[in-house]
């Protein structure tokens, strides 16, 4: 292994604990307070707790993090792009100060590791986006996720616990070590690395072989964490994969390994943080093409090549593989690049993912000089197949799913949702007390009923969904086991799947309760009334709390929107 390109600062910065440790770790996370993480800064600590993100060895303070912002490096100097952080509420940030122990968990509750907090500070999200991402645009998904995150920061090295067993794509989701490891077996000393969070067509099933001429082997690393509503899934995706691989790769100079980091749509920041993360996977040179991470129109096509440039070669120590678009042109009848071709736009085979997509869903084939036919039949599959009519193309479907007990105001809030949505996509609302009238008929409101029920919303939901409906469910759904399994049910299908918490008080709850059912429940007289005589569990991590006790139903409905609109499923509000 001592041949692999070095991991950038030269030693990898493993933070997972010996078994030895791991004990004594769990006591002190069960004394100490906890945060949840989101999906994206659950992204970033699997980086740190592998390795991935060496040299880090936790979440940035605040002189690396200005240092990053201001010149894309740590304060010591070493080249660094995105900031590793860590966000808390104000009531979260209130219990830490420096040379406390947090223990850090997922939505499910599961541990995954004990911060030390060197620092807590703030951010001005505003202020991050400009450098970051080069604009305020809340249009931007990067953007807007900041937007929607506290801007009180926990800074600390991290000590991580082995993770955990049912981590999706577990056979292809090599640590930096066991990647290299690999790599090392094979023999080689220059190798390819192929980003991507798109299925694989012909144009860069093209430029990886391109790359295979000049190196010892190639590993395709795509992205496997969180990315905007409208990519295919990474499980659709890793179908593509590893069917292209089987047929079309040289076997024994091609790995196939999962990249757990999330998306940021960064540009020429993300590149460059793509570049140096994989060199700590043992990858010598990445394959770079014109707007690599970009989205929309907020970068040049060019600059996500061009910031490499701005570096010395051997402060990065990774070589950038910068390849021009390649299509496929009818006039040559080959694969080709504007430095190969002579011919004009016209006979360029150029499609775009829109096309692709009306393609699929209407049961029409995909040119085979675009795309293998075994990729588009699994993209046919997961878009559903066949025959809408003509002019109208299905737009992706997701699940909003509002939690919260009798009278905190879901019902209204979907119907909210459905008047802002329903001029420009399907949308359906399941309300609770429907369903329960025409689907769930004779069920009663023991914790077996009650699942049934949920589940039997969640069924229809994701039908629905599948054949690009926009899906608003609200029903008190008080299980948060039942909740998690069908957003689990929702992820395994690539479904997005998002919760919204609507949270009132008990006493805000009786004021608008007109009928007195809660009276009556607490004077005994209705039995399993939910949040009184039966138990109610509130979500932990919900994608979105609205207050609706305090805020008003605009408020509220447009928050949700915002959330909509972060996660790329609001179609009036997406980037360009």
């Amino acid at each position: 292994m001592e041949t692999l390109v070095p991991p950038h600062g030269g030693v990898l910065t493993e933070r997972i604990v010996s078994s030895a440790e791991e004990l004594s770790l769990r006591e002190i996370a069960a004394a100490s307070p906890s945060l949840v993480l989101d999906a994206r800064e659950l992204a970033d600590l699997e980086l740190l707790a592998v390795g991935a993100a060496s040299p880090l060895r936790g979440f940035l303070g605040a002189a690396d993090y200005e240092s990053v912002l201001a010149r894309m490096r740590l304060a010591d100097g070493t080249v660094w792009p995105i900031p590793l952080t860590l966000a808390a509420s104000d009531e979260d940030a209130a219990q830490l100060e420096r040379g406390s122990q947090v223990a850090l968990r997922d939505g499910r509750g599961y541990l995954w590791a004990v911060l030390t907090v060197s620092e807590v500070h703030r951010r001005n999200p505003l202020a991050e986006a400009r450098a970051v991402y080069r604009t305020e645009d809340p249009a931007h998904p990067g953007v807007a996720y900041l937007l929607s995150r506290p801007v009180n920061l926990i800074s600390g090295e991290v000590r991580a616990f082995p993770l955990p067993d049912d981590l999706p794509f577990g056979a292809h989701r090599l640590t930096p070590r066991q990647l290299r490891a690999r790599i090392a077996a094979n023999g080689w000393k220059r190798v390819a690395g192929f980003q991507t969070r798109n299925p694989i067509h012909r144009a860069h099933e093209h430029l990886t072989k391109l790359a295979l001429e000049f190196t010892d082997g190639i590993v395709i690393h795509p992205l496997v964490g969180e990315t905007k509503g409208d990519d295919v899934p990474a499980a659709v995706r890793f179908r593509a994969y590893e069917a292209l691989l089987e047929r079309y790769y040289p076997k024994d100079r091609t790995l196939l390994a999962a990249f757990p980091a999330a998306m940021r749509y960064a540009g020429p920041r993300e590149a460059l943080f793509h570049a140096l993360v994989r060199k700590n996977y043992g990858i010598s040179h990445l394959i770079v093409g014109r707007d690599h991470a970009g989205v929309g129109r907020y970068y040049g096509p060019l600059e996500s090549q061009l910031i490499f440039d701005t570096f010395e070669p051997g402060e990065l120590g990774v070589t950038p593989l910068r390849f021009d678009p390649t299509f496929f042109c009818r006039a040559c009848d080959a694969l080709a690049s504007p430095r190969t071709c002579p011919h004009g736009p016209g006979e360029r085979l150029d499609l775009s993912g829109s096309r692709v997509r009306e393609i699929l869903r209407s049961g029409g084939d995909l040119p085979r000089e675009f795309t293998r036919p075994e990729v588009a039949e699994i993209l046919r599959t997961h878009l559903g197949g066949a025959g809408r009519a003509a002019g109208q193309p299905r737009k992706s479907g997701f699940i909003l799913w509002f939690t919260g007990l009798s009278g905190a105001g879901k019902s209204t809030l979907a119907e909210r949702v459905r008047e802002a949505l329903s001029i420009e996509r399907l949308i359906e609302v399941l309300d609770g007390d429907e369903v329960r009238t025409h689907l769930s008929r004779g069920l009663g409101f023991s914790r077996e009923d009650r699942d049934t029920n949920i589940r039997r919303i969640g069924f229809v939901a994701r039908l629905l969904a599948r054949n690009g409906v926009a899906v608003v469910t609200a029903a008190i759904s008080p299980y948060a086991e039942t909740r998690a399994e069908m957003r689990r049910v929702a992820d395994e299908e690539g479904i997005p799947f998002l919760e919204v918490y609507a949270n009132a008080s008990l006493d805000a709850l009786m004021q608008r309760d007109v009928k007195g059912l809660y009276q009556k429940a607490l004077r005994g007289e209705i039995a399993h009334f939910t949040g009184v005589s039966d138990p109610y569990e509130a979500p932990i991590t919900p994608d979105l709390v609205v207050h609706t006790d305090r805020d008003p139903v605009e408020e509220s409905a447009s928050q949700v929107l915002g959330l909509l609109a972060a996660r790329g499923l609001l179609l009036s509000r997406r980037a360009a």
